[in-house]
């Protein structure tokens, strides 16, 4: 029986609005960047895998070095377009944009869902592999108060898909692995992580590309259904 459910963050509750990639093309063209919107999604996309590729302790640079490691990957994003580096005044303009609670938005399904779980007496959770003002934005958007546990990689120092992360959430609630249910939208951090680490999972799956995982769901609406296949 499933007695707490937790949640990533980003793609599953919370997404940034305008897109990523607009706000980028915007600010990298401002700043003297010429490339093509296919060249920018590319490098976007080359720049996420290599951060993707270390462990998640390693991303973000902890809570002390996020500065240095968004700068780096600026720059990384910078260099495969034309070879520059993101001025003092970009990497300020972009900082500054993202730290703003105005630049994300919830998902629709988000908070009739959270209310259906409520209505059960779960306890819920976050475990998010995100930079250290993941708890600041939560707080504005108004969802802290949903969740008894938030658990951040850059602030615990470890992160999805190790276990250690899902276990730290499950000791805090008093409940153990195997009544817990993990819900995100990366199939080897959030789906196979929660599951190696002995909890239960279901890949939320918006666009339908992994058919293929037997526990999936297209909406967070999906949840409160699923919880007896456990």
């Amino acid at each position: 029986m499933i007695r707490a459910v937790f949640f990533d963050a980003g793609a599953t509750l919370v997404h940034p609005s305008p897109p990523v990639e607009e706000i980028y093309a915007r600010e990298l063209a401002a700043d003297g960047a010429v490339f093509t919107r296919e060249e920018l999604d590319a490098a976007l996309t080359r720049a996420w895998e290599e951060v993707h590729a270390e462990t998640a302790a390693d991303r973000y640079g902890g809570v002390r070095g996020e500065a240095a490691f968004w700068q780096a990957f600026l720059n990384r994003v910078r260099g495969s377009l034309d070879g520059g580096v993101v001025s003092g005044d970009c990497f300020a303009r972009l900082a500054r944009h993202f730290r703003s609670p105005s630049a994300w938005a919830l998902y629709p399904d988000v908070l009739d869902t959270l209310d259906a779980l409520e209505r059960r007496s779960l306890p819920l959770a976050i475990v998010s592999n995100w930079d250290s003002h993941l708890p600041a934005l939560l707080d504005a958007l108004d969802l802290s108060r949903r969740f008894r546990s938030v658990a951040v990689s850059a602030i615990e120092e470890t992160g999805k898909p190790e276990a250690e992360i899902f276990r730290r959430v499950c000791a805090r609630l008093d409940v153990p692995p195997n009544a817990c249910l993990h819900v995100g939208d990366s199939r080897r951090e959030d789906y196979e992580g929660a599951r190696s680490a002995g909890l239960h999972a279901l890949l939320l799956d918006r666009q339908g590309k992994h058919t293929d995982v037997e526990h999936r769901i297209e909406s967070l609406m999906e949840i409160p259904e699923n919880l007896t296949r456990f």
